[in-house]
């Protein structure tokens, strides 16, 4: 019988995700009354380029590790690339639309935790099992 395999890595991402996503209707819900719907969208659209990082940082990692030729250097050049676009766009958006626009900061920060919650903390409970 052919098992199928789990991708846990991808499993705890998109528990983030769902989290995330949970945490930007939250945000929008209170920002509606406090007239800041502009803050909560823009956290909104933090928390979602969070998530594409994430993704494209997965990916970048799976394509240069399965190369033959494995190189740290492409892994930093790569990452080095996508971290400056994610931050010059954040900074210009951040920017154009300030006060609000601290929203998209606050929603890169919180996605960032949400990462760290569902990956390292299940890792570290994972080594001190065995």
């Amino acid at each position: 019988m052919g098992g199928v395999t789990v991708d846990v890595r991808r499993l705890r991402i998109r528990r983030a995700a769902i989290m995330a996503t949970a945490f930007g209707i939250l945000v929008l819900i209170a920002a509606g009354p406090l007239h800041r719907l502009l803050f909560g969208a823009l956290c909104c659209v933090g928390l979602a380029l969070g998530w594409v990082n994430a993704q494209l940082t997965w990916t970048s990692v799976v394509r240069v590790t399965s190369s033959e030729t494995p190189s740290k250097q492409q892994l930093a050049l790569s990452s080095a690339v996508r971290l400056f676009g994610l931050t010059a766009l954040a900074i210009l958006v951040g920017f154009l639309t300030r006060p609000d626009g601290i929203g998209l900061f606050v929603g890169l920060a919180v996605f960032q935790v949400t990462m760290i919650l569902t990956t390292v903390i299940p890792e570290v409970k994972a080594m001190r099992q065995s």
